[in-house]
């Protein structure tokens, strides 16, 4: 968490500095960037995470907590389909939660942030930073850093639920916590399960990605195909995670691939 953390911050402050320098209005010129912003923290996130996994699992082989590198599952393409459409509905599922949530706390704060940031945006640049980048960032950081540490000492379960929390922390806020806990529960569990560590990324890209379609064609769906139209796509992103989470539940050795 604290790569991405400290990266994050000296890039906000940064921007911050030049903005204020030479723009009129900073605060806005800092929200029209943010999503770059985002994308190039998230590249220099990566790089070191992927460096301390690399350590960290030839420890693990030496101390023979996993098989030799070499032995994790390489996922098929109907694999690779399934985690992204698993995690849409998963992501689907999770907004709902969140959405109750910010009902609740009556905080509208998120979803203002968030129009401020993807106002304007081009939805193909959304998605490649937010959609692709953020999330192959976040899960080296979160699920191949923070969650492979936890587990190897506590159990799957505990290891998931507290790395999760620290993931949720990690938002800054509690609507989008909620949301990014319970991601990072199935993230977690589906890494494990898979013995394959691009399971949680595509998981992460299915539900980002899913968001920022959802955001930017849901009234379109609902104004061309009405609510009955929604409710069936609904129920096939729910069946699309269930059947995801009953295939790595089946699917697993019982031994610890990565």
């Amino acid at each position: 968490m604290g790569i991405h953390f400290l990266i994050g911050q000296i890039l906000a402050s940064l921007a911050l500095v030049l903005f204020t320098r030479w723009t009129e209005d900073a605060v806005a010129a800092y929200y029209d960037n943010t999503v770059l912003l985002t994308g190039l923290t998230g590249i220099l996130a990566f790089l070191p995470a992927a460096f301390f996994y690399g350590r960290d699992k030839r420890a693990r082989v030496t101390g023979g907590l996993i098989p030799a590198p070499g032995t994790g599952h390489r996922l098929s393409p109907g694999e690779i389909l399934l985690l992204l459409f698993m995690g849409a509905g998963v992501a689907q599922y999770g907004n709902l939660l969140a959405s109750i949530v910010q009902v609740l706390l009556q905080d509208n704060a998120y979803s203002d942030t968030m129009t401020q940031i993807t106002e304007g945006k081009s939805l193909w640049m959304l998605i490649f930073w937010m959609g692709i980048v953020a999330p192959v960032a976040e899960e080296a950081v979160f699920r191949w850093l923070v969650f492979l540490r936890l587990r190897d000492f506590l159990s799957l379960w505990k290891a998931a639920v507290i790395s999760a929390l620290i993931f949720g922390i990690y938002h800054g806020n509690a609507v989008q916590g909620v949301y990014a806990a319970v991601l990072g529960v199935v993230f977690a569990w589906a890494l494990e399960k898979s013995g394959s560590l691009w399971s949680s990324v595509l998981l992460h890209i299915g539900a980002n990605v899913w968001i920022l379609l959802l955001g930017e064609y849901y009234e379109s769906i609902l104004e061309k195909w009405g609510s009955v139209s929604f409710l069936i796509l609904l129920a096939l992103l729910l069946a699309g995670a269930v059947t995801g989470l009953q295939y790595y539940h089946k699917k697993d050795s019982g031994q610890r691939l990565i």
